[in-house]
């Protein structure tokens, strides 16, 4: 039946888009975590018509289809389904971006549009807006991340609050147009989240009840002004005090976008990989080692940044509030303009003379970070995989799963209060050291009332004896997550049980969608759902 199903399913993509040599298929297989799926095929479709007729093709065979788009999930399975025997849907070659509305200040955009594609699509036709990048770098798929319900850090960093309209093709081959967009005569489909009636987006992120073949994404015009805010506080205690300050920076709106809080061992990881000398091989990092490294980059034990946005006038005030509400709470302050980058960057010399810094190397690490809060995307995150590799990141197209990095990420939500802060981080230190990794904190405001902390757990993977604690490691941070509370916003293949429960009315009520939009179990298995 497999070579009637292939011959098939060439009819409708051609030859060259369907994969079924191992050699071709083994690309998806690959994650920074031990996987080994069986994979039957990946199927590339070029049109939303095409996957209407795989998916009526899948009904017929009973096939399971696992959607991708661009297949960088990074740390929570990458490309790989989360069963096995599942035929991947290859979305890439879907990469069109079907409209930008300058006026109105939104994009439509395909699967496989990336990062890079809309950035450059938006200063080359010199619009004027500006899209919110993520870490997870310049290839990465904004439709994606966006129906996992990830984040940046612009104003406009919530991406699924500013998705407006999806197109969806059901199990059954219809196409499901939400909001505004299944009426025949619709103009406001794109300016309008809610439609009329109930609202079904929702369930499209994180779920396996439809593949998304488009979405509309609302774009941030670029301010008058910008900076970037640089802070750093000198000892952990600091960052406790310090809690209170941000939330009442971000719920009056003094902070527009996301404050980004990083440990003094997530900042190393991004400056270096794990010194394997100094420390004779041994691990976990020495933490007297990790202040010496630390103190020599010019790094605090926590890092905060966020940036400022607005006219000169509201810049001018928020910087004002800022300074007054930090003082006393950080040991640096800075804020950075692209007018002062460019100035160092003409006169590095002059500036080191006067300053005692290596302002090259000051310019090159601001740079990404800089780039990102001003929507530009970057690879600067890419290099944390590599962290306890013995391999070098190369200098462009980073791909910490094809050299075969070790990275778990988990995503617990914690309250934005000191206790809260207190509790987490002490439950993380105590695990992570248990098992012999560094705790590489970072807390990003999701909201005005809490952070995600997307904590990896980084690993030798070359190495079998870590890479067996770091699974330990991983699980038993999971486990203790759900236990206190600190419920992860998105989770990895390998998790997907761990969240469901027979007895939670809430996912009874999953499974019953479910069944009722794809009794057949034909989209993605097991993805967020028990079928």
């Amino acid at each position: 039946m497999q070579d009637e199903v292939f011959e098939a399913i060439i009819e409708i993509v051609g030859k060259k888009n369907l994969l079924v040599a191992e050699k071709d298929v083994q690309h998806y297989k690959h994650a920074e975590f031990p996987l080994d799926r069986k994979i039957p095929a990946v199927i590339l479709p070029g049109s939303t018509a095409e996957v209407q007729r795989i998916v009526k093709l899948a009904a017929r065979y009973n096939l399971a289809l696992y959607p991708i788009s661009t297949g960088k999930n990074w740390g929570y399975g990458s490309a790989n389904p989360v069963r096995d025997d599942n035929y991947i849907l290859d979305l890439s070659r879907m990469n069109s971006i079907l409209e930008v509305n300058t006026e109105l200040a939104y994009a439509v955009v395909q699967p496989g549009v990336t990062q890079q594609h809309l950035h450059d699509f938006l200063e080359e036709q010199n619009t004027g807006l500006m899209m919110d990048p993520t870490g997870s770098g310049p290839r990465c798929s904004i439709l994606g991340n966006s129906l996992e319900r990830g984040y940046g850090i612009t104003p406009y960093g919530d991406h699924f609050s500013f998705v407006c309209g999806l197109e969806v093709v059901l199990a059954n081959g219809e196409v499901l147009r939400t909001g505004f967009g299944h009426f025949k005569n619709d103009q406001v489909s794109r300016v309008f989240k809610w439609g009329v009636g109930p609202y079904l987006d929702g369930i499209f992120t994180q779920s396996n009840l439809g593949i998304t073949t488009s979405i509309g994404v609302w774009l941030m015009p670029r301010p008058e002004h910008f900076e970037a805010c640089y802070f750093s506080c000198e000892q952990e205690e600091d960052i406790y005090p310090l809690i209170d300050v941000l939330r009442g920076l971000l719920l009056k709106s003094v902070i527009k976008g996301s404050v980004n809080l990083a440990h003094r061992n997530r900042a190393l990881t991004l400056l270096m990989q794990y010194p394997w000398k100094e420390m004779n091989g041994r691990t976990p990092l020495d933490p007297d080692l990790a202040m010496k490294l630390a103190k020599e980059r010019k790094v605090g034990s926590w890092n905060g940044l966020f940036g400022i946005y607005g006219t000169k006038a509201e810049a001018k005030s928020a910087k004002k509030t800022v300074k007054k509400a930090l003082k006393g709470k950080v040991s640096r302050l800075n804020f950075v303009s692209e007018k002062l980058l460019n100035f160092m960057d003409k006169y590095p010399s002059i500036i080191s003379l006067l300053t005692g810094m290596n302002v090259r190397e000051l310019v090159r690490v601001i740079r990404p970070s800089f780039g990102i809060l001003s929507g530009t995307p970057s690879e600067v995150s890419l290099v944390s995989p590599y962290w306890r590799s013995r391999k070098k990141p190369p200098a462009i197209k980073i791909d910490p799963v094809a050299d075969n990095c070790g990275l778990y990420w988990i995503a617990p939500v914690v309250p934005m209060t000191k206790i809260h802060i207190r509790e987490f981080i002490e439950m993380v230190h105590s695990i992570l050291d248990k098992h012999g990794f560094e705790p590489c904190i970072m807390f990003s405001s999701v909201t005005n009332r809490c952070f995600d902390c997307n904590l990896p757990v980084l690993y030798d993977k070359d190495d079998p004896k870590q890479t067996e604690k770091a699974g330990e490691c991983y699980e038993e941070l999971f486990t203790a997550c759900m236990r206190f509370g600190y419920i992860p916003y998105r989770v990895g293949i390998q998790s997907m049980q761990n969240i469901i429960s027979e007895n939670d009315s809430f996912w009874n009520a999953v499974n019953t969608i479910k069944n009722a939009l794809d009794p057949q179990g034909i989209i993605s298995p097991g993805r967020y759902s028990s079928y």
